[in-house]
């Protein structure tokens, strides 16, 4: 994790409190290569550290707006192209190598009825597998039940990555808001956890806001 910027758009002291809870996540589960080092999970670890991760980007994606209120709207209209399907494809990773994996941050909370469908697909991708729900059935007495390391590690090598270099998701992030302001709705959904363990928590909602006035849902 590298030091923070001075040119950011955002408080810097926003920034020390998302550096201050890498530094939690790390001392509860260590750096993302020593997830993935673990390989599979048992179901109470694995969703703990979910309901962290899901705390992180939710705080993460708070800051990602903040600073995306720095780019300019552009003067042409915004072109906005159709969702495709994406070919999925096995990618090999090592676990000791996090700097070379592919990983992705999603600025946009999915909607419920979005993941759900990923849930009822038996998605198979790290993003998506990382969001999979614990049946009743895994809730039983017997045998434990074992979930892949490595959709958590990817998400979480994803938010140091963001933290380093919170520009590139800024910018594309920017372009969205532009062409769909009511997309700030997404981008401030936070799980129930998100108040207790983030410091300040209000406050990176706030500022979020402010930086994008009259585009969010005040229901």
């Amino acid at each position: 994790m590298s030091a923070i910027a001075p040119t950011r758009t955002a408080p810097i002291a926003l920034w020390r409190i998302a550096q201050g809870f890498l530094h939690i996540l790390y001392n509860l589960f260590g750096a993302p290569e020593d997830v993935a080092f673990r390989h599979t999970l048992t179901r109470g670890p694995y969703a703990l550290l979910l309901s962290w991760l899901r705390v992180g980007e939710a705080m993460m994606r708070r800051l990602i707006a903040i600073e995306a209120a720095a780019f300019p709207k552009p003067n042409t209209r915004p072109l906005l192209h159709a969702s495709r399907t994406r070919k999925r494809r096995a990618i090999g990773f090592e676990c000791d190598k996090p700097e070379e994996w592919r990983v992705c941050f999603r600025c946009l909370q999915s909607s419920p009825l979005r993941q759900a469908q990923r849930r009822a697909g038996g998605c198979a991708s790290g993003q998506e597998s990382a969001t999979l729900s614990l049946s009743k059935g895994a809730r039983r007495a017997g045998p434990p039940t074992f979930y892949s390391a490595w959709p958590l590690a990817e998400r979480y090598e994803a938010l140091i990555r963001v933290f380093n270099d919170p520009a590139p998701y800024a910018r594309r992030l920017a372009h969205r808001l532009h062409a769909r302001p009511h997309l700030i709705s997404a981008v401030l959904a936070a799980p129930a956890e998100y108040e207790h363990r983030v410091d300040s928590s209000a406050e990176f909602t706030t500022a979020a806001k402010h930086a994008w006035p009259c585009r969010h849902d005040t229901s």
